[in-house]
Parts: C-alpha cells; structure tokens; sequence
C-alpha cells in the first residue's frame, strides 16, 4: 500500500512503491484522501497519478525495457487524511506499507509501526535526489532501498527480493568497479 497527499511531491515515491510492487508481483494499493474544498477533487488525484506514472516510466524506464504494468487499485476516500487512513488499514490490513518519511508526524509513524503492520519509511531526502540520478533502474531501486527503513518486514521480502536477477546484475557491477 502507498497512502500519498496530493500536495506534497510524491512523484519518487510512488514510482519505488510501484517498482517494488511490481519486483514482488503484488496489486498496488493507493491510498489517498480527497480533498473536499477542490472544484474536481477525483480529477485532482487522477492528474498527480498521471504525473507521477510519468515521473515512474521516465526514471524506471519502463518503456524501454518493456516492463509489464503494475496493477492497482485505488482507495480515495473522503475524511481526515490521518484517522481515514488509520480506519482503512485497520479494516483493511495491507501486506506491506510505503510511505515517505514526511507524510506523517513522527508520533503517528510510531503508532503505525508499533501497531506491528509491516512498513517501509522512503527517506524523503535520498528521494528528493533520486529526481536528478541518472542511475538505471536497478541501482535507483537500490539506493532508495539502502537509504529506506525497515520495519517488522519478514526475511522473506529479502528472499522474494534477491531472486531478482537485474538487482543482482546492478550490485554485482557496483562491486566490480570498487
């Protein structure tokens, strides 16, 4: 699950959710809350997806290497970003959420986390600098990932992870050249 505001810049973000998503063969699930004071607040969401679908194909290259696209469903729901968002993955629980390091509080980052759910926190930091690397796909995913925080993600994400085979390309080049 990737829960995102639209007026933040959640660009980078999304494309890594949607890479790994797509590395561990899983439905992407959105998450977002719709913004009541908006003329077309479902418009409003669907043109920063687009945005950040673009932001996906340009950086992953997804095109160029014929990727297959990730599927989704999407969850807009109106309320309160962070009690919606609470409610929703209580009565819902995902297999894994990523979230950026700023999209909450760090008092409800800690009550996400201790609530046991299984969390990846992007570093909004390495993913403001990941908008200019001109890395491939692989070793972008792997910088993301290096600079990301785990929590309560069993070994077998790992296990699921090292199966693939251009991760393993992309960090065995990166030793070779050491």
């Amino acid at each position: 699950m990737y829960p995102f505001r639209i007026d933040t810049d959640f660009r980078a973000g999304y494309a890594w959710s949607v890479e790994l998503a797509r590395r561990l063969k899983l439905r992407l699930s959105l998450f977002t809350t719709v913004v009541p004071t908006s003329t077309e607040p479902v418009s409003d969401i669907y043109r920063a997806l687009a945005d950040a679908q673009g932001y996906y194909v340009k950086n992953f290259e997804v095109l160029h290497l014929r990727l297959t696209p990730v599927k989704s469903e999407r969850n807009f729901l109106e309320g309160e970003f962070v009690k919606t968002f609470y409610d929703f993955t209580n009565q819902n629980p995902p297999h894994i959420i990523v979230m950026q390091s700023d999209l909450f509080s760090n008092e409800v980052m800690k009550g996400i986390i201790d609530s046991g759910k299984k969390v990846i926190v992007l570093s909004s930091k390495e993913l403001l600098k990941s908008s200019t690397t001109k890395k491939n796909h692989a070793q972008l995913f792997i910088t993301m990932l290096q600079s990301a925080a785990l929590y309560n993600i069993p070994a077998s994400f790992f296990k699921t992870i090292s199966k693939d085979t251009s991760l393993f390309n992309s960090i065995a080049a990166f030793f070779r050249r050491g």
